[in-house]
C-alpha cells in the first residue's frame, strides 16, 4: 500500500483537526492491511479524470487538484473510492463536500466513505442544512459514520473494502 501525501490542510478548529488526524491514522493503518493490490492518494489532478481539461489549471499552468482527508482509494490501479472526513460544530454548515465526487468518473455514492464528527452531527430536531445532506447520502448508500468510535470505523473500513473488492474483482 501506498500513500501520496499533500501538505494541504483546511481544518479550521482543533476538534476538526483532532477529527481529520484520527480518521487518516485509522485509513492508513486498514490499507497498509490490505496489501499492494490497493493504495491512496491524497490529491486527485482534475486532469487525470476529465476527457478534456479547460477551466481547472493553476496560475502555473498545472492542473488543479481535489484533496481528500483520507484519500483517494485506489484498486489494482483504478481509482474505486475517496476517504472523506467532516468535522461541523452546528447543522448551519452543509456536508457538500460529498456532491463534488459524484462528477468524478469511477466514484458514486457507494465509493465514497464519510465520517462525521462534531455536534453538527448529532441527530435532532431542526437539522439545518446538514440534515437533508445526510439523509440523501444514507439514501444513496453511502458509507457514512457519526461521531463513530474509533472500532466502528476499523469495521465500516473493513465492510467498505469488502464491498469494493466484489465490485472490481
Amino acid at each position: 500500500m501506498t500513500m501520496q501525501t499533500n501538505s494541504n490542510h483546511c481544518a479550521t478548529s482543533t476538534e476538526s483537526k483532532d477529527s481529520e488526524v484520527l480518521h487518516q491514522k485509522l485509513v492508513k493503518s486498514h490499507f497498509e492491511k490490505l496489501g499492494s493490490d490497493w493504495s491512496l492518494s491524497k490529491s486527485l489532478p482534475i486532469g487525470d479524470v476529465v476527457k478534456s481539461q479547460k477551466y481547472s489549471f493553476k496560475k502555473n499552468g498545472k492542473s488543479q487538484e481535489y484533496d481528500a482527508d483520507g484519500g483517494f482509494v485506489y484498486y489494482k490501479n483504478k481509482l474505486v473510492g475517496v476517504c472523506e472526513n467532516k468535522h461541523q460544530k452546528s447543522r448551519k454548515n452543509a456536508c457538500e463536500r460529498l456532491a463534488k465526487y459524484l462528477f468524478i468518473p469511477g466514484i458514486g455514492p457507494k465509493n465514497m466513505f464519510l465520517t462525521c464528527t462534531g455536534p453538527g452531527f448529532v441527530n435532532e430536531d431542526g437539522q439545518g442544512s446538514t440534515g437533508p445532506i445526510l439523509d440523501l447520502a444514507m439514501n444513496a448508500e453511502v458509507f457514512i459514520l457519526e461521531n463513530p468510535k474509533p472500532e466502528e470505523v476499523k469495521q465500516k473500513l473493513q465492510d467498505w473494502t469488502d464491498w469494493i473488492q466484489s465490485e472490481y474483482e
